[in-house]
């Protein structure tokens, strides 16, 4: 009998032993993918600062131009421009040269202000037809020269006399260009060239590194930049990866680059990828995606002219990953020694325990993984619910919905300036107003509805068997009651608010359409001057 309980013994200690092994195993895994998400969501958020950061001095650069071109003195000498270049011209015509020095003399002030304030590197005069360079402001010595295999913005604006804006090589550096047509100013009609003002990315790239704490760095295929006959600046550089280093606001973009030469080429698209990469330096998350320069874009060309790459240590990351870890192996061993314990006493007291503690132990096993469960599902911080477990509830509600034609819909709310707040007053209380937050949305929940934490201070509230309207009125209450409620306790004079998107679902729709439909509505809401709850295009025009 003595043989048999030992054999009894082992084959549960090996049991035990197994399922311990399972149990960290399936957490370590959990926690890696955890871990991957939410560098995958912070990729995504650095990939759109970028472009919005980019969208924006694009947008500065064309509003630059128009100001300029809509000078009248600019317009006049740009017609004399225009005559004195005519083949045909006759009469009284004032020389090239005469008119570049008065264009020069009007323009060189506000130049100045330009480069100074907004980072200016180009101003230039183009007469058409295509590109023939008339004056460089910032080069005013350099003229004549025909540029149209490069300058394929200005050949565009010259031939049909509509503005653009867009990212050229070029035979200095690479540009950020807003090109604008330039009228004649006694016939409003008459288009008698085109002005491109521009600036380079070393300018983005800093400030947009210092604001969000990334490294960012833009690379370019080497064989299009010889195409251009590119001059390349001193402080740029090249690399073993052969592509060429247009700007860069770190050092360690050696490293990266050397690093990547040991992974398996990867041609980067629009959608971006984030990946965790060894560097000689330490660990990073890398972010890269694909860079297209105007023509490009016109003209659908592939593979892309090069790569935007934002990246930043991920040390700490991988710590708390691997300190999570030896937490779940000391858990499990600690757990271990206490069952094996208690089953060694057990046994020696009486074989009849022995399934008495089997079971118990098996009920706590349970209880445990029902709790750990419980919390994947909760967001610790503000009590709502996981970011995945909302999505898992929204594809069950997408199914229900297309199955039967039953309403839902979902709000998008998000916290107004609330990087402001954390800069001001600190993360805690930042914390505290997303707590806060969280505990207005859960009482206003029904028990059947869904809220969820969806990343950062934004947060998405499923609500079944609801339209439109219906999503409207709850977010309009909870709007009116965070402004009321959240209070910061040194200032209790500031408000804070929030703005919310409404979109119901729509035949046909998938998961992401339906957060892209909320997330449209939630940034129209910001756009529209914040505080304020704005209800998805489709649904509006469906009620119109």
């Amino acid at each position: 009998m003595a043989k048999m309980h030992y054999k009894i013994f082992l084959a549960v200690s090996l049991t035990i032993l197994v399922s311990e092994a399972i149990f960290v195993m399936i957490n370590y895994s959990s926690d890696k993918e955890a871990l991957q998400t939410a560098l995958a969501q912070k990729g995504q958020q650095s990939q759109k600062t970028f472009e919005v950061a980019l969208s924006t001095t694009l947008d500065s650069m064309s509003q630059l131009a128009t100001f300029v071109a809509n000078s009248p003195d600019v317009q006049r000498l740009m017609n004399e421009a225009e005559r004195a270049t005519t083949e045909n011209s006759s009469g009284n015509v004032m020389k090239p040269d005469d008119i570049r020095a008065l264009l020069y003399e009007a323009v060189s002030p506000g130049w100045q202000k330009m480069t100074k304030e907004y980072q200016v590197r180009q101003l230039h005069f183009h007469l058409g037809p295509g590109s023939n360079s008339f004056l460089r402001i910032h080069k005013p010595d350099k003229f004549g020269d025909n540029m149209d295999n490069l300058r394929h913005l200005v050949v565009d604006v010259n031939r049909d006399g509509q503005p653009r804006q867009g990212f050229e090589l070029g035979r200095v550096y690479a540009g950020l260009r807003g090109v604008v047509p330039v009228f004649s100013f006694s016939d409003p009609k008459k288009q008698v060239g085109a002005l491109e003002v521009g600036t380079s990315f070393s300018t983005l790239i800093e400030s947009l590194s210092s604001a969000i704490g990334y490294e960012v760095a833009i690379v370019i295929r080497k064989e299009r930049v010889d195409e251009a006959v590119w001059k390349r600046p001193a402080e740029s550089f090249t690399s073993n990866c052969g592509c060429f280093v247009e700007a860069s606001s770190s050092d360690n973009l050696k490293a990266v680059l050397a690093a990547l030469e040991n992974k398996p080429v990867h041609h980067p698209t629009s959608e971006g990828r984030t990946t965790l990469l060894k560097t000689q330096s330490g660990p990073i998350t890398l972010t890269e995606f694909a860079l297209r320069d105007y023509i490009g874009i016109r003209d659908k060309h592939e593979p892309p002219l090069g790569r935007v790459m934002i990246w930043q240590p991920a040390e700490y990351a991988l710590q708390g990953l691997y300190r999570d870890t030896w937490v779940n192996i000391v858990y499990a061993i600690v757990v271990f020694i206490l069952i094996e314990l208690a089953l060694y006493f057990g046994m020696r007291l009486a074989m009849g325990k022995l399934e008495a503690t089997i079971k118990s132990r098996t009920s706590d096993i349970r209880a445990l993984n029902s709790k750990l469960e419980e919390m994947a599902n909760k967001d610790v911080l503000t009590g709502v619910y996981s970011r995945r477990y909302l999505m898992e509830r929204v594809q069950q509600e997408l199914n229900r919905a297309s199955r039967g034609q039953y309403p839902a819909v979902i709000l998008m709310l998000d916290v107004d300036n609330f990087k402001q707040i954390n800069d001001n007053w600190g993360h805690q209380t930042g914390d505290r107003v997303l707590t806060k937050l969280g505990s207005i949305m859960m009482e206003h929940a029904r028990n059947y509805d869904v809220v969820g934490r969806y990343g950062g201070e934004e947060f998405a509230i499923l609500i079944p068997g609801a339209n439109a309207k219906t999503g409207y009125q709850v977010a309009e209450k909870l709007r009116l009651r965070a402004a009321e409620e959240i209070k910061i306790p040194s200032s209790p004079d500031r408000t804070i608010t929030v703005s919310v998107g409404v979109a119901s679902y729509r035949t046909g729709y998938r998961q992401e359409d339906w957060f892209a439909a909320a997330d449209a509505a939630l940034y129209a809401a910001k756009r529209a001057g914040k505080n304020r709850v704005i209800v998805s295009e489709r649904d509006e025009n469906a009620s119109a």
